[in-house]
């Protein structure tokens, strides 16, 4: 069982959270995808936004956490990523903070 994590997406500075984050809200459902062939790290778990179109990379699971998650995620747990604060004002990497709970 996996404890409920709350965090700050990562990376999205190099991601499109900016040019999206008028579209995000709170309690929004986001994607947890697996990125096994990350060359920084094996246990990498993209966060995207489920858009009508295509789904949009925001950043990845802080990896202190990707570890577990993509443990939970491999032995088919089912996962939610939710959005649980939004501050355009912030700087990139503190403007959304999702909690990932089973």
């Amino acid at each position: 069982m996996l404890e409920q994590k709350e965090f700050y997406i990562a990376g999205v500075k190099f991601h499109q959270l900016g040019s999206i984050i008028s579209k995000v809200k709170v309690g929004d459902y986001l994607d947890l995808i697996p990125e096994p062939t990350n060359k920084f790290d094996p246990n990498a778990i993209r966060i995207e936004y489920p858009d009508a179109d295509a789904s949009i990379m925001l950043g990845y699971v802080p990896k202190k956490f990707s570890s577990e998650i993509s443990a939970m995620l491999e032995i088919g747990s089912n996962l939610n990523c939710v959005v649980t604060e939004l501050n355009v004002a912030a700087e990139p990497w503190e403007q959304c903070k999702v909690v990932i709970s089973e």
